[in-house]
């Protein structure tokens, strides 16, 4: 047998051989923790993606929109013991700190500083509450308003559906906290109408508008009234002939700039009120809407309509509104735009071109177009305003838009609803008051199958044969 032996010039060779290897793995370790710190160092909105279907961990526009605006320094307090933290509302705290430099948040464990939050009036904060303070005002939200828990299928699933709902309560606190002065809107009563249901009020409240009942037979409209909202009204208003003139309060009150949001039904008539909507140009029309394009209304019920948002110049009621959602509007009556000295209307939502109002309101009338019945397009939502004196209105001829079990599969809804009296109020930016929930990733079984044998039994076969054909390569060598 042979022997073979290594000269020096074959050690010095191997020797540097092994030293460029050991250089090059020092360098990839080097250059990969570089890599790392430098990632680490950049705002996650650049390094993180959103994949959860509701954008649980991303911040909405109008979020964006106010923290960005931020004249004057927030900051958020999270009271909640090291090692509890709750991961959503961490990294949604840290969203809303990249947005603005004038926003930050902190930390404060109710085990090391158990009186911090009494400095700020709280009293056995929970924890996981949240205290926002900027300069000397201050609001707490409270932890078990954070998500949100719907017990309605409890009984026949055996669970609860939870929802988070962290942005729009911290959103909404941050908008009452640099808001100037709070919003008074008033709901008229006395005359049939519809109370605004909890999602319209709650809404509102998100925009710092505070709503209150009214009752104009027992007292005047308030001088702090920013918005009257009359809602549907079965009776009409009195006038000079009644015992109380409530149409003389109404004039008054627009004649000095108030605002207006009115719904009215195609059931009753208020010739009073309407007299007062004549003024600013807008009327009904006669009948009641019903769309001829099935892509404009529910289907099989072609009274549900879909309207088309419109194109405004001058009114600010559909900023900041998707308008990719629908707006639905039931047994809806179209409102005729009349031009009118030193008025501004325009057309908020309306019908397609074959849409037409029906003329017959028995009970025995069909849906079905029938002679005298008139051809559309219709302008079911309409805003104006008086250049003289700035008074402003919108009339929506549909009397339950404000319907809690619409809101649930169109939420569009309650977010024009929302735009409406937003605008009225001057207000430019709506906060969003939809809660998130997580839904589960469902992969078919097809695709799961397909996957446990990538996994399972092709990557490791190839593995094996790519390291087969190397160990053979390096042999022929």
């Amino acid at each position: 047998m042979k022997k073979f032996k290594l000269t020096s010039a074959s050690n010095g060779k191997v020797f540097r051989n092994g030293l460029y290897s050991t250089a090059i793995l020092a360098v990839a370790i080097v250059l990969a923790v570089l890599v790392n710190l430098l990632v680490q160092a950049l705002p996650s909105k650049y390094t993180e993606f959103d994949l959860s279907e509701a954008k649980m961990y991303t911040l909405g526009d109008s979020s964006k929109a106010l923290v960005d605006s931020l004249e004057q320094d927030v900051t958020i307090y999270y009271l909640c013991e090291t090692g509890s933290e709750d991961a959503i509302i961490t990294k949604l705290l840290d969203h809303y700190a990249e947005e603005s430099s004038h926003l930050k948040w902190e930390q404060k464990d109710p085990v090391i500083y158990p009186n911090f939050a009494a400095q700020y009036g709280v009293q056995n904060a929970a924890a996981g509450s949240l205290i926002l303070v900027s300069g000397e005002n201050s609001t707490v939200i409270d932890a078990a308003d954070l998500y949100e828990y719907d017990y309605s299928d409890y009984y026949t699933t055996g669970s609860a559906t939870v929802t988070f709902g962290g942005e729009k309560q911290i959103t909404s606190a941050i908008y009452k906290l640099t808001a100037a002065e709070q919003i008074h809107a008033y709901y008229t009563t006395n005359h049939g109408e519809q109370a605004p249901t909890s999602s319209l009020t709650e809404a509102l409240e998100a925009q710092n508008i505070e709503l209150q009942p009214l009752d104009l037979l027992t007292s005047t409209i308030p001088e702090d009234c920013d918005l009257l909202i009359i809602s549907d009204p079965s009776s009409d208003f009195a006038s000079d002939d009644g015992l109380v003139d409530e149409i003389s309060q109404l004039q008054s009150y627009l004649e000095n700039g108030g605002k207006v949001l009115l719904t009215t039904s195609v059931y009753n008539e208020t010739p009073n009120l309407d007299a007062v909507m004549a003024q600013f140009g807008l009327a009904r029309e006669t009948g009641f809407v019903v769309e001829g394009d099935a892509g404009h209304a529910l289907y099989g019920y072609p009274y549900s309509l879909f309207p088309d948002y419109g194109t405004t110049a001058e009114s600010t009621a559909l900023n900041g509104m998707n308008q990719n959602t629908h707006v639905m509007l039931s047994v809806a009556q179209g409102i005729a735009i009349t031009e009118t000295e030193n008025v501004t209307a325009e057309a908020l939502l309306n019908t397609s071109d074959s849409a037409y109002s029906k003329q017959d309101l028995s009970e025995n009338s069909t849906t079905a177009k029938a002679d005298g019945d008139l051809d559309g397009p219709f302008t079911l939502a309409a805003w104006a305003r008086n250049e003289d004196t700035g008074a402003e209105v919108i009339w929506i001829g549909c009397p339950n838009v404000d319907n809690e079990q619409v809101y649930q599969s169109i939420p569009g809804n309650l977010t024009f609803l929302q735009g409406c009296a937003a605008s009225l109020v001057g207000q430019d930016l709506l906060i969003d008051t939809k809660a998130l929930e997580a839904a589960p990733i469902t992969v078919p079984a097809s695709t799961t199958t397909a996957l446990g044998l990538i996994f399972v039994f092709v990557l490791p076969a190839l593995v094996l044969v790519v390291g087969a054909v190397v160990v053979l390569l390096r042999r022929r060598k």
